[in-house]
């Protein structure tokens, strides 16, 4: 995992981007972040936010020739390659279509496969909406599913799979309430998703920000989310595992008030496509505009 400490050495950072993003408010604490994906969106697609409903993450493996059989999604699911390339397979007439290293794959709720065409092995980062609840590995483990129609002879119904590898994924259940109650989260193709998990210390803040739409997956400890509403500061938005939670683009603070370290992962949506900075926090600064002045009813934290 990457770190910034901030405080003191929030200075190196703010030299080194100087540049393009200034901190109105310096974040404090210590705080670390590994970088899943980036990968510009080929589909668009409208997702409603449902509280109840489940949000998958997982980093996923497949060897060359292996693939996933067939497998239900029952909500739209958005896979970012990193490395490889991916056939999918599905939905109507059982068209079959590859992405490459740098493009996501927006896929409707239907029963597909995934499949490595390429010949080194094939990585890629998976965002899966509307998932049955206790599902933490969707396209690696449970039942598979019976071929669609037309698609019997790409690979045989009930055929295992075979070469995946799920190294790391989390869930949570969307909770209904604050930013989460009847959104929709609107995905576009020819943008940019970034995905990326946090560690943030006891302690920690990040200053005031704003940032593109995003989901979350609470994976540890709890967070507190400080905005200006109805003239004061609001501190009643707080998350912690197993929760999952939508933001629009909006001005807030984000702080680790607890005694344990937070863990979330995070991901972004409409970043405009390939503006990338140099330095380990390129795509972070991307994500995020450091450069918010404090609200003038939020005086608490000015």
């Amino acid at each position: 995992m990457r770190r910034i400490t901030f405080v003191t050495s929030a200075v190196v950072l703010v030299s080194a981007l100087s540049i393009v993003t200034a901190f109105a408010t310096p974040p404090t604490g210590d705080l670390k972040f590994e970088d899943y994906a980036r990968a510009q969106l080929v589909e668009s697609a409208s997702v409603p936010i449902l509280g109840g409903t489940t949000l998958v993450r997982g980093s996923y493996s497949i060897a060359p020739g292996g693939d996933t059989g067939w497998r239900s999604l029952p909500g739209t699911t958005v896979l970012a390659v990193t490395k490889g390339k991916l056939g999918l397979h599905g939905g109507a007439g059982c068209a079959t279509k590859d992405y490459t290293a740098g493009q996501a794959a927006v896929i409707p709720a239907g029963v597909y496969m995934v499949h490595n065409t390429g010949k080194e092995p094939l990585e890629f980062f998976g965002a899966f909406f509307g998932q049955p609840q206790g599902t933490t590995k969707p396209l690696a483990e449970g039942p598979t599913e019976e071929a669609p129609a037309g698609c019997t002879e790409v690979k045989a119904a009930g055929a295992s799979p075979s070469g995946v590898s799920v190294p790391t994924s989390a869930a949570g259940l969307f909770v209904g309430s604050y930013y989460s109650q009847g959104a929709t989260l609107e995905i576009k193709a020819g943008e940019d998703i970034f995905a990326t998990r946090y560690d943030a210390s006891p302690g920690w803040s990040s200053g005031w920000f704003a940032h593109y739409p995003a989901v979350n997956v609470m994976e540890g400890g709890e967070l507190t989310y400080v905005e200006a509403k109805d003239g004061k500061c609001d501190d009643s938005e707080k998350y912690r595992a197993p929760d999952s939670f939508y933001h629009p683009r909006h001005r807030h603070i984000a702080a680790n008030e607890g005694k344990d370290h937070v863990y979330i992962t995070t991901i972004y949506f409409g970043l405009p496509h390939g503006e990338s900075l140099p330095g380990p926090a390129g795509n972070q600064l991307v994500a995020a505009d450091f450069s918010q002045a404090p609200p003038a009813d939020c005086p608490r934290l000015r």
